[in-house]
């Protein structure tokens, strides 16, 4: 089976020795996977194709090489929900279609680490749950004995050296001579455990961070007021270390909040109280001259909200999904200043993150 997987990647240079497999992989590798998950049922043949992790790596590369945005959707926690964010601007789709609810029993996830390549890292009671919430495989992690009530932080993302993917988390703890250090574990989905790696000089990081070529992201603040400086930090998953930093535009009265993807793209958004709210795109990674606006648009016509308004995702219409407070998750179209809410539900502190429908195992080096 690896073979024939080999020769339809080379088969646009090189048309010989095309087999009939070779065309049945390259028509199945363009479909949506709903469709795939569906022809898993036409024959053993086709399951066994489906369901082959080199199939996966195939039609993961085509999505990535032609267009993500079509298969990306939403999922969401407390309790655990996928949106298809695109299907609100269709009025004929009803709320059933653009909202699916997800029972992993006893594993109800509290948060969201990351997500990468269709697999999203799930924050449970006792440590980190991996789940494709399209094939609705899930794999339960071993527990972590990093123990941290506060000001802790954590990422998920793909190293493309070692084929792996890995959750990365870490901590700051008082030293004994009551200063701050900051412990740094990392979780391997190949090897299936958790290890320390070095940690000097770590920047004060919080939260999930972003994922995207191969490192994970976060905003770092510097300075108070007037003379805050900002900048993004990236984690290298091949190295595992943190590396330089990526520079963030500056402009007048924006104080830069948190991190997004778009269209395989950074962007990064402005705080929640301004009256005008903006976000700019990272338009070639890693060069600080590639930033512009991405959209700025009036907060005056946009539900109130008590503590923060994030945007989620940019759809191709325009329009901006927005996840106000943790209670509402809106569809505004800034041409008219008017919004649709999505009819989620919510429990406690909701949050969300973008995810591709794709058929990437959580067995990663493992498949049963």
């Amino acid at each position: 089976m690896k073979r024939h997987f080999a020769e339809t990647n080379q088969s646009s240079a090189m048309a010989v020795n095309i087999t009939e497999e070779d065309i049945i992989i390259d028509i199945l590798s363009r479909l949506p996977v709903k469709s795939l998950m569906r022809f898993k049922c036409v024959s053993k043949r086709w399951r066994s194709l489906i369901s082959d992790p080199h199939f996966a790596k195939l039609h993961l590369q085509r999505l990535i090489l032609e267009n993500l945005t079509p298969s990306q959707k939403i999922i969401k926690s407390n309790p655990l929900q996928t949106i298809d964010y695109e299907a609100l601007d269709n009025d004929e789709v009803k709320n059933h279609v653009v909202v699916e609810s997800h029972d992993l029993g006893k594993d109800e996830p509290w948060g969201l680490a990351g997500s990468c390549h269709g697999l999203v890292s799930l924050a449970v009671d006792d440590g980190f749950l991996v789940y494709n919430p399209t094939t609705k495989e899930s794999r339960k992690l071993p527990g972590s004995d990093l123990l941290a009530e506060h000001e802790f932080f954590h990422g998920f993302g793909y190293s493309s050296t070692t084929d792996d993917y890995k959750i990365v988390q870490g901590a700051f703890l008082k030293a004994n001579d009551g200063s701050k250090e900051c412990v740094l574990e990392i979780f391997s989905l190949r090897s299936g455990s958790w290890r320390r790696v070095p940690s000097k000089d770590v920047p004060k990081l919080d939260g999930a961070g972003i994922y995207l070529n191969g490192s994970v992201h976060w905003i770092v603040n510097s300075g108070i007021g007037s003379r805050i400086e900002q900048a993004i930090i990236p984690f290298g998953l091949a190295t595992e270390t943190f590396e330089e930093a990526i520079p963030i535009p500056k402009v007048k009265g924006i104080v830069y909040e948190g991190l997004g993807i778009h269209g395989g793209r950074l962007f990064a958004y402005d705080v929640t109280w301004r009256p005008r709210f903006e976000a700019w795109i990272m338009n070639e990674y890693g060069k600080g001259e590639s930033w512009t606006r991405l959209f700025s648009v009036l907060t005056d016509g946009l539900p109130a909200c008590q503590f923060y308004m994030i945007p989620i995702a940019y759809t191709q219409s325009k329009k901006i999904v927005f996840q106000m407070d943790v209670s509402e998750m809106i569809l505004f179209n800034p041409e008219d200043g008017t919004y649709k809410n999505y009819p989620i539900e919510e429990d406690d502190n909701v949050e969300s993150a973008i995810y591709v429908e794709t058929l990437v195992s959580t067995h990663v080096g493992h498949e049963p």
